[in-house]
């Protein structure tokens, strides 16, 4: 941060103030020792994520920057002057600022530097099957507290009036609000983790998780038909695999698990509700893991504690971390999958290696019990494990939801939560508008491995009331070539055109409040959507038949509803491909 007593300031207060040239003193010692905190806190958050035992020395400049600053923005003669009209204004914001800045290097650091050093990703890696949940608990109090006090001063920063403060120190002010938002970015979601994973991993008693393994080759709106799902088993950190079931096998019930609304029976039938492998036809995840959790509960009998879903390419992140995993698939024969080849092979080459249905199910269950395997039993590099996570997540591959109300409400927002939301609001209170572009596809076959997909947010400009008007470019290509078809397994192409063509629907949700304008292909010719509403957010629906070798491009021109003035955010199906 940039924190700047600029010449016009100090001439002000020379001007106006008898005491001027030791405040103006004052003032360049405070500008240079707020600089050197602010610029020493933001590298320093990034190093207690990424080496905690080495910031100690770092910190303690920082702390002493920061008291620096504090020392030279105060005394008899900073009080006089901010009893003079505009200088006032100034002195305060400049004085304000040091202190938010010293009050975060005595207090909201140390607190952040004692909680790295010991919720390490070497600390909670499991280990034969068990995560060590005592390190976190230890640092629960320290850890929310630090997010408190971030949240708190950036509540300070935000409510000083830049109107009457001189260029650079509004300025500064902006940045240093921008810092704070990315410090508690960091402090929000170590709060969310402490307050979280003990619970959901059984710190305060048993529970049990559905884990719902997508299938990306028959594309849904959260990622692909669920192929596989496993119950998991939490108790004070040990977890394991203890039940499985082949959605292949799990008939449609006799009517909806769940009530149905009249846009969810209208977008996309009773399937919804009662088969398995269409519960991913929803692009709100929550709204999968009630489905599944009440399907799971009549089957079975037992309640579980949420659902977790994970697809192939997220499995094979996994595998970049814990290497190789090995497994015998029904006919004796060793399976080995890679960090290069698991994803390939859960969605395309199985289909080749394995005729029938109930084998192919089997073994993509197989491989998923061997990666979490892998993953729970120890051994695997901690921080690539971590960054495999952390990737999945934010490309929607990995989602949780809860059936505690409580905890629901702290996943609510984040990348995991995979909620349906036509706006997201920033710390800062600012709004963004959130676009949703998503696939299912039509046809009963595993045929989405060969579709790319691409969007993207091109031309955007705010309007005067705040709204802004964009384009969201989808482009769908098949990357078959022609005659392809003809080479592909019968249950890849299943009940689709047999030259391999895809044929997918496209939902496109405008943010809250606002609207899609028009469609066009490439060529600028009109595209005609089918217009709906879902949980209030207008959705144009079409359907793209795409053959072999072919692109398709639809251009979507959206208004965002108003004062949505924050970054655009786009959510998206994941895809095959990472």
């Amino acid at each position: 941060m940039a924190v700047t007593c600029l010449l016009s300031f100090l001439g002000l207060v020379v001007i106006v103030a008898g005491l001027g040239g030791l405040l103006a003193r004052d003032a360049v010692r405070a500008r240079d020792a707020l600089g050197q905190a602010a610029a020493g806190m933001v590298g320093l958050e990034a190093q207690l994520r990424e080496s905690p035992e080495a910031a100690t020395a770092d910190l303690a400049q920082v702390q002493a920057s920061a008291r620096s600053a504090v020392a030279s923005t105060s005394g008899p003669l900073w009080r006089l002057a901010a009893a003079v009209p505009v200088v006032g204004d100034n002195t305060d914001a400049l004085a304000g600022l040091a202190q938010t800045l010293d009050r975060l290097a005595t207090d909201v650091l140390p607190r952040m530097s004692q909680a790295a050093q010991v919720v390490t990703p070497e600390n909670l890696a499991p280990v034969n099957g068990r995560l060590d949940l005592i390190p976190m608990l230890q640092v629960h109090d320290d850890v929310v507290a630090a997010d408190a006090a971030v949240e708190a001063a950036l509540a300070r920063v935000s409510a000083i009036n830049r109107d009457p403060l001189i260029e650079e120190l509004a300025t500064a002010a902006d940045d240093l609000q921008t810092q704070l938002e990315q410090v508690s970015q960091t402090t929000h979601t170590a709060a969310r983790a402490v307050d979280l994973i003990p619970a959901m991993l059984g710190a305060n008693g048993p529970r049990e998780w559905v884990v719902l393994a997508q299938n990306n080759a028959e594309q849904r709106a959260t990622g692909g038909t669920p192929g596989i799902a496993l119950l998991m088993r939490a108790e004070r950190g040990n977890v394991k695999i203890v039940d499985t079931l082949s959605t292949a096998n799990v008939g449609r019930f006799d009517a909806p698990v769940l009530p149905l609304t009249s846009s969810e029976q209208g977008l996309w039938g009773n399937n919804l509700g009662t088969y398995l492998q269409d519960i991913t036809f929803t692009p709100d995840f929550p709204r999968t893991g009630r489905l599944a959790a009440q399907m799971w509960t009549q089957m079975r009998g037992d309640t579980p504690s949420g659902v977790l879903s994970v697809d192939p390419v997220a499995l094979q992140g996994m595998l970049a971390a814990t290497g190789p995993v090995t497994f015998t698939d029904p006919f004796g024969d060793e399976v080995t999958l890679t960090a290069n080849n698991a994803a390939e092979f859960l969605m395309s080459g199985i289909y080749a290696a394995y005729d029938d249905n109930a084998t192919q199910d089997e073994v993509f269950g197989l491989a998923a019990q061997a990666a979490f395997t892998a993953l729970l039993s120890g051994g695997a590099d901690a921080r690539t494990v971590v960054d495999a996570l952390v990737s999945a997540a934010d490309q929607g591959r990995l989602m949780v939801w809860s059936a505690d109300e409580g905890e629901q409400g702290r996943l609510a927002g984040t990348v995991l939560s995979g909620e349906l939301h036509g706006t997201v609001t920033s710390n800062a209170g600012e709004t963004s508008p959130v676009v949703g572009v998503h696939l299912n596809l039509t046809t009963g076959s595993k045929i989405g491995y060969f579709l790319d997909t691409s969007t993207r947010i091109e031309n955007a400009e705010t309007l005067a009331n705040g709204s802004q008007v964009f384009t969201v470019r989808v482009t769908l290509r098949n990357m078959l070539e022609p005659g392809d078809g003809a080479k592909l397994p019968d249950y890849v192409i299943g009940d689709g055109p047999d030259d391999g063509t895809i044929r997918t629907n496209v939902y496109v949700y405008a943010p809250s409040f606002g609207e899609i304008e028009n469609v066009t292909n490439a060529a600028g010719e009109p595209v005609v959507l089918a217009p709906s509403i879902h949980e209030g957010l207008q959705v144009g629906v079409r359907e793209e038949v795409i053959e072999p070798g072919q692109t398709h491009e639809t251009l979507y021109r959206i208004v965002s509803g108003r004062q949505q003035r924050g970054d655009i955010v786009l959510r998206v199906t994941p895809g095959a491909r990472a």
